[in-house]
């Protein structure tokens, strides 16, 4: 069974429950003294070299005995508790983890499990993940810890859309095409179809790991069209013809 941004947000909430808190570099470990105090020397031996330790090396008292994440450290470890493997950064994760991504504006609404982002085109220093009822879910820093925010507070600039993860819709994905479903797609093709049939999949529980929707169809596509296919007796011959694309469409 695909893995749902509902199950994502269920647990990332966890570090709500749990009173989590925030320290740089961390990925839901219980924080302790000796650790804490490890964290203190290493800071004040170099503060300019280890200059991202400064805040949890100031506030992390606080935070002992309880589980501790960066940002991305509890996006990054969510993700993994039901098996998908992220990079710890946020920067990558929208780079690299992304099947679908886009600016954040006012008015748009975003499927429970997607992630958002603080920053620029360039730079996504910060990250945290919608978790239904306007409210974004982040390890925010070591003084505040883990909290909860508003979707469209200001800060939150992009949204992307985790591989791997079965969301409930995509944002700002228009409806097909009128006729697409009268072209026939195959190994090599590319373009806007094959960006129409690779959302499709992805809203059917397929998955496209590595390339996500890039209007390309390669051997990742093939796979998960043939999965499609085979899911709903379709002929297994991963092209997308008539019989195929009624299928997509019918979601």
């Amino acid at each position: 069974m695909p893995i749902t941004g509902t199950q994502i947000a269920q647990t990332i909430l966890t570090a709500i429950e749990c009173e989590g808190g925030y320290i740089f570099g961390q990925s839901g470990a219980t924080w302790t003294a000796k650790k804490q105090a490890n964290l203190e020397k290493k800071y004040n031996s170099d503060p300019q070299k280890y200059a991202d330790y400064k805040y949890s090396a100031k506030y992390g008292k606080k935070w002992i005995g309880h589980r501790v994440w960066d940002c991305s450290g509890l996006t990054r470890w969510a993700a993994l508790q039901h098996g998908i493997s992220y990079h710890h950064g946020s920067n990558s994760m929208f780079r690299y983890d992304s099947s679908y991504k886009g600016p954040l504006t006012a008015d748009m609404d975003l499927p429970v499990g997607a992630y958002v982002y603080t920053g620029t085109a360039e730079s996504k220093p910060h990250i945290g993940t919608y978790t239904g009822d306007g409210l974004v879910t982040e390890a925010s820093s070591a003084s505040a810890g883990c909290i909860q925010s508003g979707l469209h507070d200001r800060k939150w600039k992009y949204w992307s859309l985790g591989k791997g993860i079965e969301y409930d819709f995509i944002p700002g994905t228009p409806d097909p095409a009128p006729g697409i479903s009268s072209l026939t797609l195959r190994k090599g093709s590319k373009g806007e179809p094959v960006r129409e049939m690779q959302t499709l999949l992805l809203k059917a529980g397929e998955i496209l790991p590595r390339y996500g929707v890039d209007g390309s169809f390669g051997r990742e596509t093939l796979i998960a069209l043939k999965s499609f296919q085979r899911k709903n007796r379709l002929k297994q011959d991963g092209i997308c013809g008539p019989l195929t694309w009624a299928a997509l469409l019918k979601q």
